[in-house]
């Protein structure tokens, strides 16, 4: 139980790279700086924590040749017998725009000490892929632990994903389905299956501090299942429910974990500014 705090900080990066990227196409990414308050919103009766408290902050940020992503989710959970944990997660990515190469990196805390710590990279091709993991090394052994594996055919990186997500959405798509390899996780790419439901008229943001053109347009709600590729299950590791503005911005959303539930809700929301690039 008290296990799923690590697990829940690495899961949160999804959300970012797949809520946050813009409309249709590469050109019309919007660079962007977010943060989300986190609290706890469902509770098992037999176990898991009994309060939670945190932030999630995401940076995008668009450079010439691609997308860099900074997260940093911070999370503080209190369980029945007043024990409390603090999950620190740092995560950080940058994803060319030609959508074949991604590199990432990795940090998580507890109470202060590294429990997980790594940093990869991964190329794409027309037949799938490769990605490559280093990980601190063994007790015992000097050199870096290296893992490296086979990626399918059809593989997106996070950018790629987030454009194909929302041009499944302009076009009425009820379901999506791709793998996907964020290295949010260190145990490789996931299967993200995707329930897309109807466009919603534009809502309003009363919040201070939130661009409000980024939000103020039409939105859907989304139901997404997140599976380990290398593992057999028909249970899903985990599940989230947002709402997904046509700006790629997301308004709010909700992690689903077997024995409780985070919420989160957009408290800050900024543009940031594009490069100036040289013509091609």
């Amino acid at each position: 139980m008290r296990g799923h705090v690590s697990v829940f900080a690495a899961a949160m990066f999804i959300a970012a790279p797949l809520a946050f990227h813009g409309n249709a196409r590469a050109a019309d990414l919007i660079p962007y700086e977010a943060i989300y308050a986190l609290r706890l919103t469902h509770a098992s009766s037999s176990g898991g924590p009994r309060a939670a408290v945190g932030t999630f902050e995401s940076r995008f940020i668009e450079t010439c040749q691609g997308w860099d992503t900074k997260s940093h989710t911070t999370l503080s959970l209190t369980f029945s017998d007043g024990g409390v944990f603090t999950n620190e997660r740092f995560f950080s990515s940058l994803e060319a725009k030609s959508g074949r190469d991604y590199s990432f990196a990795a940090l998580t805390l507890k109470n202060g000490k590294t429990v997980e710590a790594y940093k990869g990279t991964a190329t794409l091709a027309s037949r799938g892929g490769r990605a490559r993991y280093e990980l601190p090394a063994r007790e015992g052994e000097k050199r870096s632990h290296i893992i490296s594996l086979v990626l399918p055919q059809g593989t997106l990186f996070p950018a790629a994903y987030s454009l194909a997500l929302l041009g499944s959405a302009e076009q009425g798509t009820p379901l999506f389905r791709r793998v996907v390899l964020s290295g949010s996780s260190s145990v490789g790419p996931r299967v993200l299956s995707t329930a897309i439901g109807p466009r919603l008229a534009a809502g309003e943001v009363e919040a201070a501090g939130i661009d409000r053109m980024l939000v103020e347009m039409p939105s859907w709600r989304m139901s997404s299942a997140y599976f380990n590729f290398f593992e057999k299950r028909d249970i899903p590791n985990f599940e989230m429910f947002l709402r997904l503005s046509k700006s790629g911005v997301t308004e709010s959303f909700e992690q689903t974990f077997r024995d409780f539930t985070v919420s989160a809700t957009l408290q800050r929301l900024r543009r940031l500014d594009r490069p100036v690039c040289p013509t091609p």
